[in-house]
């Protein structure tokens, strides 16, 4: 379904868009309880159980919106793609090579700024995604639509070459900024993940580049 027509049903059954808020708000307070928890003891140490107890939700309700803990990395995701809507509208009319260069530098300042709990969280996801879970769209899916929506721009404006889709050259520009990131997630030196990150979007702006 189109953004277009998912908006368009919304509109059209007011209900719907209740639903989701509420569904919204709720993966939201998961989220944040998780985080107090997380700044309070180690990641190992908080349960799934206290989660829930403390934002008072049922386990089948945590469950079905992250599946495990480490699904907890989708909701850091998805807050990491609002974080660089926002810097991009606050930017203006920037290039689309400009705003790789901000995608770049959300995803380095994010994960650098992340404590030990949500680093570990990250390693659990990895540990045990199987490599049809590694090689999806699903745990990146909101900042994945943002940078296929900033390579279409760019292959309009005759900034990027037409070569490959924008949907595959956007999965690769994540994947790769992923994979920096994984490996800085095994270490402490936060100026290799920011030189990791930036050869990363060098190397793909070089064949991107019409």
């Amino acid at each position: 379904m189109s953004i277009t027509s998912a908006s368009t049903d919304r509109q059209a059954d007011p209900s719907a868009s209740l639903r989701e808020r509420k569904k919204r708000r709720t993966r939201d307070h998961l989220y944040d309880v998780a985080l107090e928890l997380f700044a309070d003891r180690p990641y190992a140490e908080v349960t799934v159980d206290e989660i829930c107890e403390r934002a008072e939700v049922g386990r089948a309700t945590f469950f079905r919106f992250y599946g495990s803990k480490a699904g907890l990395l989708l909701e850091f995701n998805r807050r990491l793609a609002e974080a660089v809507a926002e810097r991009m509208e606050k930017g203006g009319t920037a290039t689309a090579t400009e705003d790789l260069w901000l995608v770049q530098d959300e995803v380095a300042l994010t994960w650098g700024s992340s404590g030990p709990a949500m680093r570990e969280l990250a390693r659990e996801y990895i540990r045990n995604a199987t490599a049809t879970d590694l090689a999806s769209e699903t745990p990146y899916s909101e900042l994945l639509d943002l940078v296929e929506a900033i390579i279409r721009r760019g292959q309009s404006t005759g900034e990027f070459a037409t070569t490959h889709h924008p949907r595959f050259v956007s999965w690769v520009v994540l994947n790769a900024l992923s994979a920096v990131t994984a490996g800085w997630l095994g270490g402490s030196d936060d100026d290799a993940l920011i030189h990791g990150t930036h050869d990363a979007v060098q190397l793909l702006l070089n064949g991107l580049r019409a």
